[in-house]
């Protein structure tokens, strides 16, 4: 809707005006009242503070509510205009009876920013009775100004006051024509004596009357939106006040909608998207998609509900908020939010809310779509990414890693080959040769973690296992804090991943430290062998994985702080921490470890007397194993060329050194470009060992460039990745063998040794 003055417009009615005036700001509240609006109420200065909530403490009790309403209806552009007779509480305790009338001002997008008002006094300051035909400067001003029909009428329905336009709709030159007459003076009495009948209901009732009607006026007929409200004068009735809005366009359009209600309702009827409607927070209409939706069985079962109640509860102030501003302020977000169907279930959607005049009554129109599956699909596709992301960053790491492996166990192993069996420093070697066995087996693991390898599950000692991870976790825990180990000798070997047990422990005697906290305490690690029937099991944890049988345990206890059941109920579900700092992941970690093994757990605990979890692994008769040694004396050696392609430099060189070990003369290439440029300029090559991961070109590429030169040349594929990943990469292309980085000595001449064997 169009303002119904500009502001050059404003500013000539308000300094034409003799009486108060107000300049409300709709952004900031903040409200400039006139000094002949304060004076008119017996203020002046600085007395009253310029805030909208002045004027609501000053209007009479009775008007209150319904002033507000005019005012918001009319912001809204729900209502065509303002105008009302309303009292307002003057200094001295009396209130003065004023004509209040305001027009709106937009900013370029069509906003309402600010709510320009006048106040006429029609009892005087002191409360006396001024002549109800006063035609001072300002009424003529303002009612000049105003695009729609004005006037005042006394109780006999004489006109005393008309504006232009009021004159313009009954085809007369000037308003002073209509003075001193009435209705009956320019229509047929059948229009007339209707008119004057809406008159007497406004002197009788005292009340507001607010009509639509089509009349036959000087441009043809138009539909006018009426308001008439009475005038009071020393407590009596004097007259009223009236204004017509010309509301044609509107009615035009309204007729339209209602010609073609039936088609969209069809529509709505059948759409696949839930459409609801709700009037007061109540709904009035919904489609049969929204009531499956809210689980009813057709859509008259739910009219009537709040519609907030089917909104989940930690979102209801949310929903509200935004409906709110639909209403306000046309702000329709398409938002997300979770509903509550009538079996208690919930539901997410994806929903929008606009404002909408349904059957006459403001309310808010909500289109709402299931996104269960789709919001499904994103958390999945999220995990997927992420753990896509971080198997990239270990597979990376991993491969890396290897490369450097291959230097230590590879320079170990040449070492401990060129050594006297009986140097002291031979010890010393094959504990750097188990320490890189065990690094090994982590970047194992992360090739397993980024879906490029396998976890190893293998027979071990749980004892030693313990023994080499003492150090470790010593420096781990609480300074305060003593780690004790009660380890039962000659335990049967327990079949599992090491590095995952690993993370078992460690998780267990962290928490333990945790529990004791900066007091003294005790760890204790204890070890141990048992049978284990029905009964004994009845009360662990996976107990459906569980079994009757030969188990080997390994119990950690502290003296720290204990738990609550509340808490014991709780300690193995995923993210839940007692920890300031925590993620809720160590002891979930712990439970799936247990599982993926067919083991089980037993927890004993206090409040105030400590923890104890105890972990049983099933036992097995296999031996356990430690480190596979070879036993470097074998005197078996190669001969010929060997050409060794790896990207890393140091791979180059260790593997270089061995091939010169075992009797072969060996020429390096760091990419698959130099590799086959090496190759053509040596034809006494008689084996390549290639990497399958380098730049420029890769070892895939690189194995098919070699076999068109040479199609019996003999290929060994090396890579961090396991040998089933990478082998069947190659099925039925001539593949000689393959090398898993980190190799050590034996195990390369192992594999040129199986080449050898099948010539």
């Amino acid at each position: 809707m169009e303002p119904i003055l500009n502001e050059e417009q404003m500013r000539q009615v308000l300094r034409a005006s003799s009486d108060g005036s107000y300049d409300w700001d709709l952004r900031t509240g903040e409200v400039s009242y006139s000094p002949e609006w304060k004076a008119m109420l017996g203020y002046g200065g600085e007395e009253l503070e310029n805030r909208i909530g002045t004027l609501h403490r000053l209007l009479h009790p009775d008007d209150h509510d319904a002033a507000l309403r005019q005012a918001q209806d009319y912001i809204n552009g729900i209502a065509g205009q303002y105008k009302a007779v309303l009292r307002l509480k003057h200094k001295r305790g009396h209130y003065v009876a004023v004509l209040a009338r305001a027009a709106l001002l937009r900013d370029a997008t069509g906003t309402a920013v600010r709510f320009v008002g006048t106040d006429s006094d029609l009892t005087g300051a002191d409360g006396s009775a001024s002549p109800l035909n006063r035609k001072d400067h300002f009424i003529k001003a303002l009612l000049g100004n105003f695009p729609f029909a004005a006037w005042m009428k006394d109780k006999e329905g004489r006109y005393q006051v008309a504006n232009a336009k009021m004159a313009e709709y009954l085809g007369l030159a000037s308003p002073d024509q209509l003075i001193g007459k009435t209705i009956h003076d320019f229509f047929r009495p059948e229009v007339s004596d209707l008119i004057w009948a809406e008159v007497q209901e406004v002197l009788s009732s005292g009340a507001t009357l607010h009509v639509e009607k089509e009349f036959a006026v000087a441009s043809g007929h138009r539909w006018f939106d009426i308001y008439q409200s009475p005038i009071t004068i020393d407590g009596a009735l004097a007259g009223v006040v009236g204004c017509a809005w010309d509301i044609t366009g509107r009615k035009v359009i309204e007729q339209s909608l209602a010609e073609s209600e039936e088609r969209y309702r069809r529509v709505v009827e059948v759409s696949p998207e839930a459409i609801f409607v709700h009037s007061d927070g109540h709904f009035v209409f919904m489609n049969m998609a929204a009531a499956t939706l809210l689980g009813a069985e057709k859509p008259e079962d739910l009219y009537g509900r709040r519609a907030l109640d089917f909104v989940h509860p930690g979102q209801q102030s949310m929903v509200a908020q935004r409906i709110e501003n639909a209403w306000l302020h046309g702000d329709n977000p398409l938002i997300e939010e979770d509903l509550v169907r009538l079996d208690g279930s919930t539901v997410p959607v994806e929903m929008v809310s606009v404002y909408l005049n349904y059957k006459g009554k403001d309310s808010v129109l909500a289109i709402a779509r299931d996104i269960s599956e789709r919001r499904k699909m994103q958390e999945e596709l999220v995990k997927a990414q992420k753990f896509e992301s971080l198997g990239v960053l270990a597979g990376g790491i991993a491969h890396d890693f290897n490369n450097i492996l291959m230097a230590i166990i590879g320079n170990a192993d040449l070492a401990m080959m060129r050594l006297h069996k009986e140097s002291p420093v031979i010890e010393n070697l094959r504990k750097i040769e188990q320490a890189a066995a065990q690094a090994a087996d982590l970047a194992k693991q992360m090739l397993a973690y980024s879906g490029r390898g396998r976890f190893v599950i293998e027979p071990i000692d749980l004892n030693f296992l313990l023994q080499e991870m003492l150090h470790m976790l010593e420096v781990s825990i609480s300074k305060k804090a003593l780690l004790r180990l009660n380890l039962t000798p000659n335990l049967p070997a327990v079949e599992v991943d090491a590095t995952q047990l690993r993370q078992v422990v460690m998780n267990l005697v962290l928490n333990a430290s945790e529990a004791i906290g900066e007091k003294s305490g005790v760890i204790a690690i204890t070890t141990g062998y048992m049978d284990c029937d029905k009964s004994y099991l009845r009360d662990v944890w996976l107990i459906e994985n569980i079994s009757e049988g030969s188990y080997v345990y390994l119990e950690v206890a502290d003296s720290g702080c204990g738990m609550s059941k509340e808490t014991m109920k709780k300690v193995f579900e995923p993210f839940f921490t007692t920890k300031f700092t925590g993620r809720g992941l160590g002891m979930a970690a712990v439970m799936g470890i247990i599982r993926g093994h067919m083991g089980a757990i037993k927890v004993y605990s206090e409040p105030g007397k400590g923890s104890a979890f105890k972990i049983l692994l099933p036992a097995t008769g296999k031996p356990a194993e430690l480190f596979n040694h070879v036993d470097p004396t074998d005197d078996w050696k190669g001969s010929g060329t060997v050409l060794l392609v790896d990207d890393e430099e140091t791979v180059r060189g260790i593997g270089k050194e061995m091939l010169q070990e075992l009797g072969f003369e060996a020429i390096t290439a760091d990419n698959g470009r130099e590799a086959l440029e090496t190759f053509k300029n040596n034809p006494g090559i008689g084996l390549v060992i290639l990497d399958l991961t380098m730049p420029h070109m890769d070892g895939e590429q690189c194995f098919r460039e070699l076999k068109q030169i040479r199609p019996d040349i003999k290929l060994i594929m090396s890579s961090g990745y396991n040998e089933q990943e990478v082998t069947q990469k190659f099925v039925g292309k001539g593949l000689a063998g393959f090398i898993q980085k980190p190799y050590k000595l034996s195990t390369l001449k192992a594999a040129i040794m199986a080449i050898d064997s099948t010539k």
